[in-house]
């Protein structure tokens, strides 16, 4: 059925937001041409790129200044 079946996404994540968070993610997701909960997914999987990527150290710092 998959050719490679570690690509299937079966591990859920509940993510809460507030009404204005929601609208942006729906607006900034629809301006993408994408689904909200894929366009959230990019979003993660590009931070963590970026905190955990090899040679993206400053921008992973910059990223856990502004979580603090």
């Amino acid at each position: 059925m998959y050719a490679d079946p570690t690509h299937i996404r079966a591990k859920r994540v509940n993510l809460s937001l507030n009404e204005t968070e929601d609208r942006m993610a729906e607006a900034a997701a629809e301006f993408n041409g994408m689904q909200k909960s894929a366009y959230l997914r990019e979003l993660v999987l590009e931070g963590l790129r970026r905190v955990h990527g090899g040679d993206s150290q400053e921008s992973g710092a910059n990223l856990r200044a502004l979580a603090s």
